[in-house]
């Protein structure tokens, strides 16, 4: 009779909330490379977007780190290198 005690609406709500918070964890986990990726390219952005000017070495810095997130995509997905 005490097994039947632990099988309610709330520890079921519970339960559901645990394996979806462990869910969106690992998939966090496995794509954090491109959120690192997506910060370094805002970073630089907002750093040429100071003066309101883009230089030539700055555009060549936004587009590398845009390669970056294509890249950390690609690797996220398919694990090349």
């Amino acid at each position: 009779m005490e097994a039947v005690e632990w099988f309610s609406w709330s520890n079921l709500f519970y339960l559901i909330g645990l394996i979806l918070a462990g869910y969106a964890s690992a998939i966090t986990a496995k794509n954090r490379n491109i959120f690192v990726q997506i910060q370094e390219l805002v970073d630089v952005l907002e750093k040429a977007n100071r003066d309101k000017k883009i230089t030539a070495a700055e555009k060549k810095q936004i587009v590398k780190e845009g390669l970056d997130i294509g890249k950390a995509v690609i690797q996220s997905k398919w694990k090349l290198w």
